[in-house]
């Protein structure tokens, strides 16, 4: 399966692009974002360091995809959030660094919706230094967000390439 493809997009006053054509649906992202990222050969096979920048690059792309059934940029109606930090959610104690999309569903009482890819560490002592943080879109231009990401402790850790994490986990879930 392949992901749509935009082709001579114009982009929105905050950073979307614009396709008149191409718009997917909120329920299709974690499909698309899978896509894109096996394109970029971030997928099936074994992890590597060099799977989390390009991670982070095809999840910039897919930021700037339209949605057809988002509320609008100006109403919240969709944001990205970078997360990190040492974290027992799932069990034992690990260290994360994610990447979530945010979607207000147009009508259906504003049901809210989150599409992530997290990448799982064990934890150690350099990132448990590391604390937790985050950062939200809201206000910002998609390509001042991810460059700013890379200011996060975590996130700047993470892409350090000191080591290949052990797991990439993509969900979608409705909030």
């Amino acid at each position: 399966m392949t992901g749509p493809t935009f082709e001579d997009p114009t982009r929105e006053r905050v950073g979307r692009r614009k396709c008149d054509d191409h718009q997917m649906l909120i329920r299709a992202t974690k499909a698309v974002l899978a896509s894109m990222l096996e394109e970029a050969g971030v997928g099936s096979r074994a992890i590597i360091t060099a799977n989390v920048r390009a991670t982070v690059e095809t999840f910039r792309q897919f930021a700037m995809l339209p949605t057809e059934d988002a509320a609008p940029l100006e109403e919240d109606g969709d944001a990205v959030l970078a997360e990190f930090g040492t974290y027992g959610f799932r069990g034992g104690r690990e260290f994360s660094a994610g990447l979530t999309r945010q979607f207000a569903e147009v009508g259906d009482e504003g049901a809210m919706w989150q599409v992530g890819c997290t990448f799982y560490w064990a934890p150690q002592a350099a990132t448990d230094i590391l604390a937790s943080g985050h950062l939200w879109s809201f206000g910002r231009a998609l390509d001042d967000f991810f460059d700013e990401l890379g200011d996060l402790p975590g996130w700047a850790w993470a892409l350090g390439g000191g080591q290949a994490p052990s797991e990439l986990v993509i969900a979608l879930d409705r909030i």
